[in-house]
């Protein structure tokens, strides 16, 4: 696959996210929209819905806004990134059958809280992808393959091994190569380097192909998540140089941002108000 026409795509997302502001009027405005919603809600005696509410305008007043500020130069706002998985975790937790956490979210959801050390969401975005995936196993051997791989890292980085579900992908991707060449000093870098490009290649939007990532695009928490797994079984990883991560979405924190969950009010509503079923929460 020929990546390199593709980060276009990749240089066209950086600056919409760099040029588009979200004012502080518009993040009131739209956490106000949710308030209301939710409040409506309750009045209707649908407790069990709260959660769906968080997914409207996630990506703007928390990812785009994050996004925008630290390419600004503004590295405090990897809190706002922060913030998101526990918005898509919460999401999940309360009604995990009704999918408002996509299967283009789930990459970022468990790179960013592996990296964070939010086992807890890892765990669950763990479970939550292994049956969304499994179920149309046909459709994800060549669609969203991203995120199918993101599901196996965190396996292996907590049994060692890849899982069964990796074997879905053919044995010509990128993934495959990268994974078979794990102990293999002359190529591994060559394919880290392919993953990168895959990273672009999944989040382009062109005439030909819709974007494969949804949430968290343009940062490689992939690359810095199979870091840490090597880390953890005493691998060295190659220095790569590649465009996407020379940005200022590639600096991703080592420690976490900083986020309070006692302190978001939209979110402890949601907790504090919400009537779930034990059934509803079942992941199935």
């Amino acid at each position: 696959m020929r990546t390199n026409k593709y980060w276009k795509y990749f240089d066209r997302a950086m600056k919409e996210y760099k040029k588009r502001v979200i004012s502080d009027e518009e993040v009131k405005e739209l956490r106000d929209n949710r308030m209301n919603e939710m409040k409506d809600l309750i009045e209707k005696n649908e407790r069990n819905r709260l959660a769906d509410r968080l997914k409207m305008g996630i990506g703007v007043h928390l990812e785009m806004n994050a996004k925008h500020r630290i390419l600004n130069g503004e590295p405090s706002a990897w809190i706002l990134l922060e913030q998101q998985l526990f918005w898509l975790i919460q999401m999940i937790k309360s009604n995990p059958s009704r999918g408002s956490v996509s299967d283009r979210q789930i990459g970022g959801l468990i790179g960013l809280s592996l990296l964070w050390g939010y086992e807890d969401i890892t765990e669950l975005a763990y479970k939550y992808a292994t049956n969304m995936f499994t179920k149309d196993r046909d459709f994800y051997e060549e669609n969203k393959t991203h995120h199918v791989f993101m599901t196996c890292l965190y396996h292996k980085w907590k049994t060692g091994d890849m899982p069964e579900l990796f074997d879905i992908l053919p044995e010509d991707h990128v993934y495959q190569k990268l994974m078979r060449s794990w102990n293999d000093t002359n190529h591994f870098g060559e394919y880290l380097y392919e993953l990168c490009d895959f990273h672009i290649y999944s989040l382009s939007d062109t005439p030909y192909k819709l974007s494969e990532i949804l949430s968290f695009d343009c940062i490689p928490y992939d690359y810095y998540c199979i870091r840490l797994i090597r880390e953890k079984e005493g691998l060295a990883t190659p220095n790569i140089d590649h465009p996407l991560l020379q940005t200022p979405l590639a600096e991703i924190p080592k420690d976490k941002p900083g986020y309070n969950i006692d302190e978001d009010e939209i979110l402890q509503f949601v907790i504090q108000n919400e009537k779930v079923p034990d059934s509803q929460r079942i992941i199935r």
